[in-house]
């Protein structure tokens, strides 16, 4: 449970650093669950309960002062330093043994509160309440009053809570690195007391990049940054049924969106490729028809399954041809022959396969340019590789989420990832590539580690 604590901690801490829109949510029971369920009768008994006790001769108000302190205490957790008038007329309004006396005296009356309540409420509110506020003022019945009460104040607290977070952001930030480094050591300290290695699959991970960088004999030299640049490079094409190293599990989801974003570019991007190879240069310097075929195929194969995208084919065909034969009547150019347009279909056919060597050429050029973007140690733009230029948008965010990611990752990790790339390195006898690192000295990948983003 403490381990669970920590990551949860620590999962949260990431979240804040790496995501600049990150925003706390309302917690909502899935529906049909049995905490909905429970949730919603034990509301549905206190409200009925309450209902009940006002409307008895003569009235009770027990409930009713269960309710004026539960949000006495909700009111005053939206309060900041400044707000100490208002915590005074709070203080002073909602006063519990002053309300009992005004009940046992048959002067209680419930709208007074309510009305107090939201004119707090309208002061502390973000403007995007303010129609809900609003709304309130128009609700005569209690009941229903103060259940839209209770849930405007839950609303409120939730906006404080992001507030505060976008304020400590910065901070958070610059805090996050250190804070991540400690929660992942002892989360490691409490696998290891249960005799598991807490870096197993990271391990596993980076002995694949070495053996992948020393099979290639690239241009790239067999060293610590380079392997690890190679790992990442994986991420990009990782089978979803497997789990991610442990180092990366905190960016799970943003990993998977990347694939499935590099997966599309890719694919469309094919499709595109072999269409202008067929036509050639009647439409070849056509740069805004480039873009809107590009944008309509995009549509059709958005979100799609690998399973469901030989489905849509004829679709995509059929708009190719629509498209491209518009496009050479317009500029003067003969419409396409049969015998054109079943090569377009065929071949169409036949690049949605990742296997296919067009497919594969402008998948490798996509990831070579990103392992060079990452890599790069320059600030200019890069010239996008061939038949990636209709994407150029696109490819310029993966590349900047993906080093954003790599950057962080590698600062709170880089400690764990030189000892396990300086062991592989030492196994094969490439000690001359590698110092070892020193007790507390920073990684020797020599990138991100500073901790500052």
């Amino acid at each position: 449970m403490q381990a669970a604590n920590g990551v949860k901690n620590m999962s949260l801490a990431h979240e804040i650093a790496v995501d600049s829109e990150f925003q706390l949510q309302k917690h909502q029971p899935k529906e049909h669950s049995i905490e909905k369920q429970v949730k919603e009768v034990m509301h549905r008994a206190f409200w009925d309960s309450l209902s009940d006790q006002i409307n008895a001769d003569p009235p009770h108000f027990s409930h009713a002062l269960i309710l004026l302190q539960e949000i006495k205490e909700n009111l005053v957790s939206l309060l900041l330093p400044q707000h100490q008038r208002i915590r005074s007329q709070i203080a002073e309004v909602i006063d519990l043994d002053l309300i009992r006396q005004k009940i046992d005296n048959e002067a209680f009356d419930f709208n007074y509160y309510a009305g107090f309540v939201i004119s707090v409420m309208a002061q502390l509110c973000a403007p995007i309440r303010d129609e809900k506020i609003s709304a309130l003022k128009e609700i005569k019945e209690v009941v229903p009053l103060y259940k839209e009460i209770f849930g405007l104040v839950d609303l409120m607290k939730m906006d404080m809570a992001n507030f505060t977070i976008s304020q400590m952001r910065p901070y958070l930030q610059q805090q996050s690195v250190e804070y991540e480094k400690k929660k992942f050591q002892e989360f490691l300290e409490m696998q290891k007391e249960n005799n598991i290695d807490g870096v197993e699959v990271t391990k596993a991970w980076l002995q694949r990049a070495f053996d992948q960088l020393t099979k290639q004999q690239s241009a790239f030299p067999v060293t610590p940054l380079n392997i690890l640049n190679e790992a990442y490079m994986e991420l990009f094409q990782w089978d979803r049924t497997k789990i991610l190293p442990e180092t990366l599990v905190m960016d799970v989801g943003r990993y998977s969106d990347l694939k499935s974003q590099t997966d599309h570019i890719c694919l469309v991007s094919a499709i595109l490729l072999v269409t202008y190879n067929t036509i050639g240069a009647p439409i070849s310097g056509i740069t805004q028809f480039k873009h809107e075929i590009k944008d309509k195929i995009s549509i059709i194969l958005k979100d799609l399954h690998d399973s469901e995208i030989a489905e849509k084919v004829p679709n995509v065909v059929q708009q190719i041809l629509t498209d491209v034969g518009a496009c050479l009547e317009k500029h003067g150019y003969s419409r396409l022959r049969d015998d054109q347009q079943d090569l377009i279909k065929g071949q169409v056919t036949d690049v949605i396969n990742p296997q296919h060597s067009v497919h594969q050429l402008v998948r490798s050029r996509m990831f070579g340019f990103i392992l060079q973007s990452a890599s790069s140690m320059h600030h200019s733009p890069m010239k996008l590789p061939a038949g990636l230029s209709a994407f150029e948008a696109e490819i310029s965010q993966v590349c900047g989420q993906f080093i954003r990611l790599i950057s962080h990752n590698r600062s709170v990790f880089g400690v764990w990832y030189s000892n396990i790339i300086g062991e592989l390195l030492k196994q094969n006898k490439h000690e001359s590539d590698y110092e070892p690192e020193q007790a507390n000295n920073p990684p020797i990948l020599g990138l991100g580690d500073t901790g500052k983003h």
